[in-house]
């Protein structure tokens, strides 16, 4: 709105800027693609030909316990995550069937989640396998940036891992989620906040974040059968079937309203990693890293306010093969020099006994955190 006057016969224009007028909220939703079975095609490219079914096996049988992760070779099959392995061999007989390698994934996932926190003005890990970002202030409220960050994140994490991802980008963690499973694999959708309304028409029911095969049925016996009957249905009617939070936070959601908002959670590890300028079997050349990747580390330690023990060196070989070696501190650090000499012995200890090992990506890992004990006043000693 703009105000005019006259000063000295002078006219001067006031222009008062609305207080409403705020940066669009721009959140990124990273869904690694089938991650533990593509590490495995990653690990034998073979596999990659053929179904292949990650499982996670109780023990009990040879194949009792549950699907953890299905390419889609196997997906195409009937076979899901979550699916008892008994019921997965039935539906894909000449699938290769593994053993889930959880260490393997969490090392990878570790770098990986890493890597996206860097392209963030605020992190959250969703689980192992996905992520939020929010990138409001990195993108200045642009959808068009944001797709270009999009893309550039799917192209390093394709250049560093070999792997791919699917991407959602909205105006909140909801629809960003949702965006990030419309389009799998290798998928990248944005959905601005005035395509909200046209998205969630397109989409089933199901598909809304939030509502699971019971709640479906549930809303389904109502008449419910669509999301945008969802959004039209009395509010105090929802709240009567399934309780006065979630029935409101259903209707918001068939609205395509998410206020959550994304948040850092405490870390259990720190870690940086970089890729080689030329892969290398030299220790010495590698080494060079420990010291900048040691002082950007000890930097976020004191920043979070923890204390580490153990110190691990990430080494990724030209195959993609992933190693790590490890140390624990006699007792608890802060300290940058702690984490170089570390890792300076533990380099020269793996290759002592590798030297044939070809690196391309090296990477540092502080875990084992402790809070610093509060400093005591004067009148308790």
């Amino acid at each position: 709105m703009g105000l005019c006057g006259l000063v000295g016969g002078t006219i001067y224009i006031k222009i008062i800027i609305s207080s409403n007028l705020e940066m669009n909220r721009i959140i990124m939703h990273i869904d690694l693609d089938y991650f533990y079975a593509q590490l495995e095609e990653l690990r034998n490219p073979q596999l990659a030909q053929k179904p292949l079914v990650v499982c996670m096996y109780s023990g009990r049988t040879l194949d009792s316990g549950a699907v953890a992760s299905a390419n889609y070779a196997a997906r195409q099959l009937g076979v899901h995550a979550g699916m008892p392995i008994i019921y997965a061999k039935k539906k894909a007989p000449a699938a290769a069937f593994l053993p889930a390698d959880r260490p393997h994934y969490e090392d990878v996932s570790g770098r990986i989640m890493a890597l996206f926190a860097g392209f963030a003005d605020r992190f959250e890990q969703e689980s192992i396998d996905e992520a939020s970002l929010d990138v409001s202030a990195k993108c200045a409220g642009s959808y068009v940036e944001a797709k270009k960050l999009a893309e550039k994140i799917k192209w390093k994490l394709h250049e560093d891992e070999r792997l791919s991802c699917s991407v959602g980008v909205g105006p909140n963690k909801l629809i960003a989620k949702m965006a990030a499973g419309h389009r799998k694999p290798d998928g990248l959708v944005v959905v601005s906040s005035i395509e909200v309304k046209d998205f969630l028409r397109s989409k089933a029911i199901a598909d809304l974040h939030g509502v699971g095969e019971k709640t479906a049925g549930a809303l389904a016996q109502k008449g419910i059968k669509t999301i945008v009957q969802l959004a039209a249905a009395p509010v105090s009617e929802l709240q009567e079937s399934f309780g006065e939070k979630r029935g409101l936070l259903l209707h918001e959601h068939a609205l395509g309203i998410d206020n959550d908002p994304v948040e850092e959670k405490a870390a259990r590890q720190i870690s940086r990693i970089v890729t080689l300028r030329e892969n290398s079997s030299d220790p010495n050349a590698i080494a060079v890293h420990c010291s900048p990747l040691a002082a950007d580390i000890a930097r976020k330690a004191k920043d979070a306010n923890v204390l580490f023990r153990t110190i691990t060196i990430l080494l990724v070989s030209d195959r993609i093969e992933n190693i790590t070696r490890s140390t624990t501190l006699p007792g608890p650090s802060q300290s940058e020099v702690d984490i170089s000499d570390s890792c300076r012995g533990l380099l020269g200890e793996f290759f002592e006994k590798n030297s044939q090992f070809v690196c391309r990506r090296f990477g540092i890992r502080v875990s084992n955190f402790e809070e610093p004990k509060a400093q005591k006043r004067i009148f308790e000693y």
